[in-house]
């Protein structure tokens, strides 16, 4: 039998030869780490005592262009996703949640005054349905085509829609057969109890103190009505606005990234100059100063950033509202009494603060601005490393006392 060769192990139990090379391993990252650092801050941050104009000109002029670049590129990459996060909000998402909630509370009100007028028999036979009904289907079918053209759903999301429609549509012909019978109480319970499935799948029955109950959603293969759909595309709809609003890693990484670099950068600027005027006599380089210009809209690029990320974390908590706290009887509410004043959970009221809040939450002047961030970086970069080599022919090239001091 061979020998088994028996490896030393540490105090923990595990072999000596992994805790040794792990120790390496960590020893050469370290050193790599610390070689790279130490490479950077010499581009980045050079020392210019004891140091020849061409090796500081040489130094800028590799570190600054390649610094504005990256600065702007990560704040331009940075600024357009908050910008399109927004306009996602403004113009798709919100206005498509609004009106899925406006369709599901119009509906169960249509469900509700069919059911109080079919209950009076033969006059609703005669006379038809109320006006509120019928205004309630047609704004329900309105709002249902509007999400539709949104743009806010995805394929299967529209094609779920369309049955949604196609259900409005068969649920409507049901309530109608329904009114055909208002004379016969079972024909008319009938055909009134398949609408009324057709809409909820756990359906509320009326009260008086509640004409209009709301419609609890099944989940699941049981959510097969029109409420239940309704409800889960909200669902499914609410958690893509979120997940636009969050910050994602790559978000957190672009802003690290430009903010380390415009430092770096504006520094770099800074003690550029100072070389300058000191070592070549040059008051102010007009070049240098032009590529530092950009800098200044830093700050508000930021805070336009910082406006739009709070208003969209904001769309959040009012996109919850519309599928939590609305209801059948808040609209009726505020439909009925329109001189008490806005009531906060009403569909309509939610839509003001919705797009109030989005409004809100940019500067005006800036819209349009989020494409020419990472251009300008390049222009900037363009024009700094033209400025520096220029500086580094004429004073390095040509010989004269203190050129090469």
């Amino acid at each position: 039998m061979a020998r088994q060769e028996m490896r030393p192990l540490t105090p923990g139990g595990r072999p000596r030869g992994l805790a040794h090379t792990t120790l390496r391993l960590t020893r050469a990252v370290a050193a790599v780490t610390a070689e790279l650092g130490r490479r950077i801050r010499r581009y980045a941050w050079p020392s210019s005592a004891d140091r020849r104009n061409r090796g500081f000109l040489r130094d800028r002029l590799v570190a600054l262009p390649l610094l504005a670049v990256v600065a702007f590129g990560a704040l331009g990459w940075a600024y357009a996703g908050a910008r399109d996060d927004s306009a996602y909000l403004r113009d798709r998402a919100a206005p498509a949640l609004v009106d899925l909630a406006d369709a599901r509370a119009s509906l169960l009100i249509a469900q509700g005054e069919a059911e109080r007028n079919l209950d009076e028999g033969r006059a609703a036979e005669l006379s038809g349905l109320s006006d509120r009904y019928r205004t309630r289907i047609a704004r329900a079918t309105q709002s249902l085509n509007q999400v539709t053209r949104s743009g806010a759903l995805t394929v299967a999301e529209e094609q779920e829609l369309r049955v949604v429609s196609a259900l409005v549509v068969d649920y409507t012909s049901r309530i109608g057969r329904a009114q055909g019978h208002a004379g016969d109480p079972v024909l008319r319970d009938a055909e009134l109890s398949y609408a009324r499935s057709m809409l909820c799948s756990r359906a509320t029955d009326a009260t008086r103190t509640n004409p209009y109950p709301a419609c609890p959603a099944a989940t699941g293969s049981a959510a097969t009505s029109i409420v239940d759909r309704v409800t889960g595309l909200e669902g499914r709809l609410r958690a893509r606005l979120a997940d636009r609003a969050a910050w994602g890693a790559g978000g957190i990484t672009a802003v690290v990234v430009a903010a380390l670099a415009l430092v770096l950068l504006a520094a770099g600027l800074w003690r550029t100059v100072a070389f300058l005027r000191r070592r070549f006599r040059i008051r102010l380089s007009i070049p240098l100063a032009a590529a530092a210009l950009p800098l200044l809209a830093v700050p508000f690029l930021t805070a336009d950033a910082l406006l739009a990320l709070h208003a969209q974390h904001e769309t959040v908590a009012l996109a919850d509202a519309l599928a939590e706290r609305t209801s059948p009887t808040v609209e009726m509410i505020a439909e009925e009494r329109p001189f008490d004043g806005p009531d906060p959970r009403a569909v309509e009221t939610l839509r003001g603060r919705i797009d109030e809040n989005l409004a809100d939450g940019r500067l005006a002047a800036l819209d349009g601005t989020a494409p020419f961030v990472f251009p300008t970086g390049l222009v900037a970069a363009a024009v700094i490393a033209g400025a520096l080599h220029t500086y580094r022919r004429e004073y390095l090239v040509v010989t004269r006392p203190g050129a090469l001091a």
